[in-house]
């Protein structure tokens, strides 16, 4: 478990400091406040609406899976996500 939170952690390290450096290069430094807003606005804002969500799927699951597996639940549901939005972007995303 400890190695899984130390590879997701260090993705997200690698993640953010590679999209705040393309954006402030990109990005004109007049409208750079601007859409750094927006960015924190739906990244931070979209997380208790996911932690709802998690929250909603455990008690919908938790009469029939019981406790223990209704929690992992959620965690399995965004690894699919995550590994669907993965295969698409290999087959429809290029780099050309």
């Amino acid at each position: 478990m400890g190695c899984a939170l130390y590879g997701v952690m260090a993705a997200a390290m690698l993640w953010n400091v590679s999209t705040v450096s393309w954006r402030q290069r990109r990005i004109p430094s007049e409208l750079l406040g601007r859409v750094n807003s927006i960015y924190r606005f739906f990244g931070w804002g979209s997380m208790p609406l996911g932690a709802l969500a998690g929250g909603g799927l455990v008690a919908l699951l938790e009469n029939d899976l019981g406790r223990e597996m209704a929690i992992r639940a959620p965690f399995l549901l965004a690894g699919l996500c995550c590994a669907a939005l993965l295969v698409y972007a290999i087959f429809k995303l290029r780099l050309d």
